[in-house]
């Protein structure tokens, strides 16, 4: 149930630019099986042409990649991640995301279920909570949107509890009429 961008995987650098065919530019290639890709050189954004999206996968040091059509017009990127906590269950946590996670530490978390007037609260309380309504006259997120994808991160951990560690989601890229999860790592494991 959480929305993603159209995106098509590449098994080479070579390969790259005929998976992007199929998509619209503006492009994000990604390189493969790294957590921290922004860290390690492994994202690239706003590539216009296949030309650009092989240039990039051949700068990365990664042997697989994933073509992805830019999410565009975001008034926030926020980070939604679930955690197995021995004491409390699977706790939510929802905050600024992208790459100012560490920077800002801007987070609120819940443990689930949560409902949405839940969220509401914990969004309320964070320093980038004028962003979500507009601010300075700009354009507000899709509350609906990102309450979708609030609850289909929380129905995905709940069926599968106890097979679930942890789940990041991070970048959520929220526009005014979508939310949409452009990178996210999943942690299994089954309960000690």
């Amino acid at each position: 149930g959480m929305r993603i961008p159209n995106a098509s995987c590449a098994s080479s650098a070579e390969d790259a630019p005929s998976k992007a065919t199929g998509l619209t530019a503006p492009f994000v290639v990604k390189g493969m099986g790294l957590a921290h890709k922004s860290e390690a050189g492994a994202v690239r954004v706003g590539l216009q042409t296949g030309e650009a999206v092989q240039d990039a996968a051949i700068a990365m040091d990664c042997e697989s990649f994933l073509i992805e059509e830019m999410v565009q017009g975001a008034v926030i990127e926020l980070l939604l991640a679930v955690t197995l906590d021995a004491a409390h269950g699977y706790v939510l946590t929802i905050g600024a995301g992208g790459t100012q996670t560490e920077l800002l530490q801007d987070t609120a978390s819940l443990v689930l279920p949560v409902t949405e007037a839940d969220v509401t609260q914990a969004l309320s309380t964070l320093r980038c909570a004028p962003l979500l309504d507009g601010f300075r006259g700009a354009q507000g997120i899709d509350r609906a949107a990102l309450w979708r994808a609030v609850d289909a991160l929380q129905a995905y951990v709940i069926a599968h509890h106890g097979r679930i560690q942890e789940v990041e989601i991070n970048p959520l890229i929220c526009t005014p009429n979508d939310a949409v999860a452009v990178d996210a790592l999943i942690v299994k494991g089954e309960l000690a």
